[in-house]
């Protein structure tokens, strides 16, 4: 397997460099038109070297097309194909007007065989963009055709102004040529539409399209100036509107070659609003042709006036068509806004109501709300006949004043937990939250959110058992016996009551557990607590403190005569277990007693250590011989004396 890899790993690192060459293919294409573009300005006044460098800077870029067609295998060829095709006719018109020209020593004149081959040029390279605007196009989209349109009729106003009129009436041209002069512009605005809206309608791959767009932009300024050349009767090869020819030919090879071109076809157009940038450049396109019909009138023009207040009329259907698609466009991206808001509210797993501020009408609610509840809440106009809310833990109906909507129309933001609603026989807790919506000062709306928490607050109260009963005897364990003898002992304070501290150990556990295992050591525990809160009454506190220790807080006990009667009980309990239990085991119970009242200072954990110290006193005055008895406590009596009693 060693053997193997290694030459796959090798062909990988060497197919990486290979890869990342060709993406950068294009920057070196840029650098030999540049070179192109230097040598040209450095040839100036030698007409023919410019014109075999003006043709293999064209023949570069047909080169550069062809070459990125193989290597980028873009998902519509045949539209380069097109492309490149474009670029071949374009060399060939050049090499007949301009190069076949400077070596004949004559200059070049309008029309010419070239100028149909230049025609043909257009025809192919729009067909191309036409292609390249399908495969993009995703719909009914108008935007960025309507955007094309404005950005074209204000293009073609401007050249026809410019270039077109002055050429049309000029009497050095012949018919032939004069039809020719108008067709050139007809042909540029179908180029420019279909470029304008290959480029408008490109949302994220405006970057792969930037090459193209900068190719048409170049090709159709140069044709402008240099019918303004012409017009001028200034017009030369090797003049400035070369150098726009030029710059086409760099990126019409850059778009060919970059791997972003890949992406042109590939990516389908996405419908979107447009931004300001954009809508501004538009409002500047629709100024142009008012501009130039005022320009043509005041220059006493005949012709002009008529077709530029045409193309004006155009200009604002256009740009009415393209107010109402914009509108169209915003009021959609609200309606799919509000809609996805509405989904977001309808699946989080909370209630969600809105309601008017001013008349507590109900304005939205999501479907959850309804299946809280038990109801719908947007059926209910008025707050007072919500139905089936209830305080908690008093089973009194909420009051309607009390509802946190009402508090949150008045400007506050309020949480309560203690609202519940019966749904199916059954009382569920809710965790409210309502919020003022404000515009401006006032308090427009009210959202109200709640949750349905009955399962959360029964795990917290389950996980507060866990945290305070004792997992095998089912009673208090030691840190819940505190908690509870603690709050007992404070409300026999202030009433005033005196009580009594128990402190039980089961006999002879660690002999049980030693002898018959540690599952009937279990049990004996077990029948303890049970016997112990058999023997408790609601306000008493029973709990195990320790592996075998039990405690039990009496506080409503007088000293003397109720401990006797706690005592008896339990010896008769235990007695009646001892004889009906079939365990091998007999259960005996020592147990120590201190009494308390709210003369004497006293806390909980000193009132454990003095029960303690009994019980031990109380095993200690039996000995072995009271060992099998099934009760031994040592109880307070008066004054600082005690009595140790056992069962028989």
């Amino acid at each position: 397997m060693s053997t193997d890899a290694s030459p796959g790993k090798a062909a990988g690192e060497t197919e990486a460099p290979m890869c990342r060459a060709r993406d950068r293919l294009w920057v070196g294409y840029v650098g030999v038109s540049l070179a192109f573009v230097a040598a040209y300005a450095a040839t100036a006044g030698h007409d023919l070297a410019q014109a075999i460098i003006f043709a293999g800077s064209n023949l570069a870029a047909v080169v550069a097309i062809l070459v990125g067609i193989r290597m980028n295998r873009p998902a519509r060829p045949g539209a380069w194909y097109l492309l490149a095709a474009g670029q071949v006719t374009y060399l060939v018109g050049n090499v007949w007007w301009y190069v076949v020209a400077a070596a004949e020593g004559r200059p070049s004149v309008f029309p010419s065989p070239a100028t149909e081959i230049f025609l043909v040029s257009y025809l192919l390279s729009a067909l191309a963009l036409l292609q390249l605007v399908r495969a993009r196009r995703a719909g009914g989209d108008w935007s960025a055709l309507l955007d094309a349109l404005i950005v074209t009729i204000a293009f073609s106003c401007a050249n026809f102004a410019l270039v077109v009129a002055p050429q049309l009436t000029t009497t050095q041209l012949s018919s032939y040529g004069q039809l020719l002069a108008g067709v050139y512009p007809f042909l540029d605005m179908i180029f420019l539409v279909l470029a304008a809206r290959l480029f408008f309608g490109a949302d994220r791959a405006r970057g792969a399209l930037t090459p193209l767009a900068a190719w048409a932009a170049a090709l159709l300024v140069a044709d402008l100036v240099y019918g303004l050349h012409q017009v001028k009767g200034v017009e030369q090869d090797g003049d400035w509107p070369f150098y726009g020819y030029l710059a086409s030919f760099l990126f019409v090879g850059v778009a060919g070659l970059h791997p972003a071109m890949r992406e042109i076809a590939a990516q389908r157009e996405q419908p979107h609003v447009a931004g300001r940038v954009r809508l501004a450049a538009l409002g500047l396109c629709g100024l142009v042709v008012p501009t130039l019909v005022v320009q043509s009138v005041r220059d006493g023009q005949r012709i002009e006036p008529i077709v530029l207040s045409c193309a004006s009329a155009i200009m604002f259907i256009v740009l009415m068509l393209r107010v109402g698609d914009l509108l169209k466009k915003t009021v959609a991206a609200g309606r799919t806004e509000q809609e996805r808001l509405q989904q977001f509210l309808e699946a989080i797993p909370i209630g969600v109501e809105v309601r008017d501020a001013a008349t507590a009408r109900p304005v939205y609610v999501n479907q959850v709300a309804g299946r809280i509840l038990g109801y719908d809440p947007g059926r209910v106009d008025a707050l007072a006949d919500l139905p089936h809310l209830y305080a908690g833990d008093t089973g009194e109906p909420y009051a309607p004043e009390r509802l946190p909507v009402n508090r949150a129309r008045q400007g506050h933001v309020t949480t309560v937990d203690d609202i519940e609603v019966e749904r199916d026989a059954q009382r569920r807790q809710l965790h409210v939250v309502a919020t003022p919506i404000r515009d401006g000062e006032q308090v427009r709306y009210v959202l109200t959110a709640f949750a349905d928490v009955t399962a959360e607050r029964q795990m917290a109260e389950e996980l507060r058992q866990l945290s305070v009963i004792d997992e095998l005897t089912d009673v208090n364990n030691r840190r819940g016996f505190l908690l509870a003898a603690r709050n007992e002992l404070a409300l026999a304070e202030l009433a005033r009551r005196p009580g009594v501290l128990l402190f039980i150990d089961v006999d002879g556990l660690k002999l049980i557990n030693d002898t018959y295992g540690h599952s009937v050591g279990d049990h004996a525990l077990r029948s303890a607590s049970t016997l112990l809160r058999a023997n408790t009454r609601r306000r008493d506190v029973l709990g195990r403190i320790g592996g075998d220790e039990f405690c039990v807080l009496l506080t409503e006990t007088s000293v003397l005569s109720d401990v006797d009667v706690w005592a008896a009980r339990l010896r008769e309990q235990v007695v009646r277990h001892n004889a009906t239990s079939r365990q091998p085991y007999r259960l005996a119970l020592t147990v120590g007693a201190t009494a308390f009242d709210h003369d004497t200072p006293h806390t909980i954990e000193e009132l454990i250590d003095r029960a303690d110290a009994a019980m031990y006193q109380a095993r200690e005055l039996d000995g072995d011989k009271d060992a099998e008895r099934p009760v031994r406590i040592l109880r307070p009596t008066t004054g600082t004396r005690t009595e140790r009693t056992s069962g028989p």
